[in-house]
């Protein structure tokens, strides 16, 4: 009979064993199916969006070529005579607004065309420009026929100057600000356009920037650039540190290359951080089970229930870190009603978007940058900024005033620190410091992530005047770069992932008292955002350690069960210690909520409550408190704490 119930036990640990192990096969191949999608979904979007903009620049490049040739062609024909050449090349320039100048040199200049501004034939705009600002892109050889030679004589060259501002523009209409960013290489590996400017002033060579950083990924990716090849490496990025692909494209037109940097954390997303929670909780269920069966615990043997147990805990301890790390490398939930900026497409359809909706009346924009030097919160809810804001003006600019307001800063010191005038703009510069409210939530604490936004709007409440981020003054704008931050700004107990600027609208219930109020509906509210997470280490060793030092004493004192005459005044003097490590706690965090912590003390004051009732069972000889020496509470202690820390945690952080 008592063998019959043995089998019986036996076969049904080993039934929801095979069932669990069926269920973590089929969440493991859903997980890898829909993750494989995200990851093809990005790299082809990736792939694609490379592809337009070497088309584009292509397509720029061809346009400039064919001017060059039928100029080249022109003068080897004899149709384009050499008094005739500065009238054309004048006409040339004013006919093609993408090149900055364009000129013949004949021999001996043939081979110093950078001595192009002593050819008297050479034209080029207005606005004086840096010798290393532009490149020269065509170089054509002018020819004529030698009837005595039979042959085709070189006898000079016509050449088109092209702006490097201008390639920098063509690869800003990259999609890539939020997700990577994009470079040009020349055919011998050359860098002419990359978000570090050092690296196209300094004229460094991607091999280069292989050697120096040892990079085999980046070498071989140079060697099929420089090749014409087109395709996509895996790769370490050197400027953010993150893993990434570098696609890379072929332009026929200049034999240049176009590079693609997408970093592959985008791909990752809410549903598939919580398929990877399920994973978890059946992994566990089933080694646990798994466990069970290779211990025998159906024999109901002390030694097969201990292994068990032992090897349980351990497994709920993997689980809860598992969770604790996906906790701690979750995403930031997207916000309603914003629109993140990063590059100037997405700007520049938001702004034409925004246009489309408002009234007739002239709109205004504002460049406005920002560097944060410093942040540190006051107090539990007030964040204090210092650093600099600056604004450029243009001539269009005369009706509306100079400066701005930082909305919702509780309080506030601007002072003016620059005013200067470059290329016809006028730009102001300020140093700041202002101290504005936020309202954070604690219920994941010591997990939880901070949103720290501050709001710039021009101080003309009257006129319709938009504040544009100042794109052009950051040279990376992923927000993995922490563009607008001083490098080494730094938070005690916190870690700074991100920042970036965005739009938000939202609806104002009054016209501050001015009729002809422009921003009551549908105006994008211009803000700075910066994103932290709590360093986890710190907080584990103030406030869990001592709580799992706490569960082992308890753990000890139901061990010891009728083996100690100091039960009850250790007892007391634990609860005590453990109660006022709570009251500390929710005197440093002010907040009506129960916090993810909190629920760890309420679990160890249900253990506390629990060994009580053990201890008088097995002192007064009573049911399975006394039952083989008190084995089932003391079985039960851990099992308890954990799978209830397990549950919490999987409730907690499941959204």
């Amino acid at each position: 009979m008592w063998k019959r119930h043995i089998f019986s036990a036996f076969s049904i640990l080993l039934s929801f064993c095979g069932m669990s192990f069926l269920f973590v096969l089929f969440l493991v191949f859903d997980y890898v199916q829909d993750k494989n999608q995200n990851v093809q979904i990005a790299k082809n979007d990736a792939q694609q969006e490379t592809k337009e903009v070497t088309e584009q620049i292509d397509s720029a490049m061809n346009e400039l070529s064919s001017v060059a040739h039928a100029i080249a062609d022109d003068i080897s024909s004899g149709k384009l005579k050499r008094q005739q050449i500065l009238l054309r090349l004048q006409k040339t320039l004013k006919n093609t607004p993408n090149i900055y100048g364009v000129g013949v040199a004949f021999v001996p200049y043939v081979n110093h065309p950078q001595k192009r501004q002593l050819s008297p034939y050479y034209v080029n705009r207005i606005t004086p420009k840096e010798e290393q600002d532009f490149l020269e892109v065509f170089t054509i050889p002018i020819t004529y026929f030698d009837v005595a030679k039979q042959y085709k004589v070189i006898i000079g060259v016509v050449f088109i100057d092209y702006l490097l501002s201008n390639v920098r523009t063509l690869m800003s209409s990259l999609k890539l600000g939020r997700s990577g960013y994009g470079f040009i290489l020349s055919e011998k590996g050359v860098f002419i356009a990359h978000p570090i400017d050092d690296y196209v002033e300094n004229r460094q060579t991607i091999f280069h920037l292989a050697e120096s950083y040892n990079d085999d990924a980046l070498r071989r990716l140079a060697e099929k650039a420089v090749d014409g090849k087109n395709g996509v490496i895996d790769h370490i990025d050197q400027v953010t540190g993150q893993s990434a692909w570098i696609f890379y494209q072929f332009i026929h037109s200049t034999h240049w290359s176009m590079g693609a940097v997408f970093f592959k954390s985008v791909s990752e997303s809410t549903s598939l951080r919580q398929q990877l929670i399920k994973i978890c909780i059946v992994i566990v269920i089933f080694l646990i089970l798994l466990t069970a069966l290779i211990f025998r615990v159906d024999l109901g043997e002390r030694k097969s229930l201990w292994n068990t147990v032992i090897f349980s805990i351990l497994l709920l301890i993997a689980g809860i870190g598992f969770l604790w790390y996906l906790a701690q490398t979750a995403p930031f939930p997207e916000e309603a009603g914003s629109t993140m900026i990063v590059e100037k497409v997405g700007l520049q359809k938001y702004l034409s978007d925004h246009a489309k909706q408002t009234s007739k009346k002239q709109l205004f924009y504002v460049p406005t940058g920002i560097f944060i030097e410093s942040i540190k919160f006051s107090d539990v809810n007030n964040v204090t900024f210092s650093g600099y804001i600056w604004q450029k003006y243009a001539e269009n600019h005369k009706d509306i005033s100079r400066g701005f307001i930082l909305s919702g800063a509780e309080s506030s010191q601007i002072t003016e620190v620059y005013h200067l005038k470059e290329d016809q703009i006028e730009v102001i510069g300020w140093h700041f410091q202002a101290t504005v409210r936020h309202q954070f939530s604690y219920a994941k604490y010591p997990f939880d992530k901070r949103h720290l936004s501050l709001q710039i709007s021009h101080k003309d409440f009257n006129k319709k005047v938009v504040l544009t981020p100042d794109l052009e003054a950051y040279r990376i704008m992923n927000p993995s770069v922490r563009p607008g931050l001083k490098r080494d700004v730094a938070l005690s107990g916190w870690l700074i992932l991100k920042s970036f600027f965005n739009y938000r609208t939202y609806y104002e219930n009054t016209n501050f008292g001015i009729n002809d109020y422009m921003r009551d509906t549908n105006f994008p509210h211009f803000y700075v955002n910066v994103l932290l997470k709590r360093e986890f280490f710190g907080q584990f060793i103030s406030n869990v350690l001592p709580l799992i030092i706490v569960s082992t004493i308890l753990f000890a004192l139901q061990m010891w069960l009728g083996k100690t005459t100091t039960f009850v005044r250790s007892l007391i003097g634990l609860f005590f210690g453990i109660l006022l490590a709570h009251i500390r706690l929710r005197g440093t965090i002010t907040t009506p909520e129960i916090i993810y912590l909190e629920f760890f003390y309420l679990i160890i004051y249900c253990s506390y409550l629990i060994t009580t009732f053990s201890f008088f069972l097995f002192r007064y000889k009573i049911g399975i408190g006394y039952y083989r020496d008190g084995l089932i509470p003391k079985l039960l202690f851990w099992p308890f704490i954990l799978v209830s820390s397990f549950i919490i945690t999987v409730i907690v952080f499941y959204d």
